[in-house]
């Protein structure tokens, strides 16, 4: 027995066109064509506790992965703490994922010297999650809808904050209005 199946090009380009364009605030973003589901490895909290992207499954997810060390991911930090206080009426959130080797008690002073109060500390322990994404440098951002895919990266520092990038994480990412 022989089944095809077609997808509608209207449809499938519809999906597609949601993460084209980002604007000149992201002129590193690379779309994933089509989607793929995004890698469920474990990372932690400041208390140590496990945490997964499906945790945050219905959310949209912007994902940084960033390092103290990390001159270009020290410089888009606080436009990523004012992206998440734009984006998170709109069920989006932004998680900053730490690739220190010293852990929490590593970041958890960094961010009090910075004074960044808008994002959890959360650290990914031997990069495991980092290398399991395809993460080659830093700063890495990943764009995760609420289905829990990868919709695309940027690589490098990005203006997250510029409205053209805040209205493109919405349209990209943002979970689908009920119909």
């Amino acid at each position: 027995m022989l089944v095809i199946v077609s997808i509608s090009p209207l449809h499938a380009s519809v999906e597609t066109d949601k993460c084209s364009k980002p604007g000149p605030g992201l002129a590193n973003f690379r779309a994933e064509t089509p989607p793929r589901p995004s890698p469920v490895y474990p990372f932690f909290n400041a208390q140590d506790a496990e945490l997964t992207i499906s945790d945050f499954r219905g959310q949209g997810v912007v994902l940084n992965f960033w390092a103290t060390w990390c001159a270009p991911c020290i410089k888009e930090m606080p436009a990523l703490v004012r992206l998440k206080e734009l984006v998170s009426e709109d069920n989006i959130t932004v998680l900053a994922l730490s690739e220190d080797r010293g852990g929490a008690e590593k970041v958890i002073p960094f961010f009090k010297k910075l004074g960044i109060n808008g994002l959890e500390v959360l650290i990914d322990k031997r990069g495991k999650v980092a290398r399991k994404s395809g993460v080659r440098g830093l700063p890495v951002t990943i764009l995760i809808d609420a289905e829990g895919l990868e919709r695309g990266r940027v690589t490098g520092i990005a203006q997250w904050d510029s409205a053209d990038v805040v209205d493109f994480v919405r349209r990209c990412i943002g979970p689908k209005n009920p119909s």
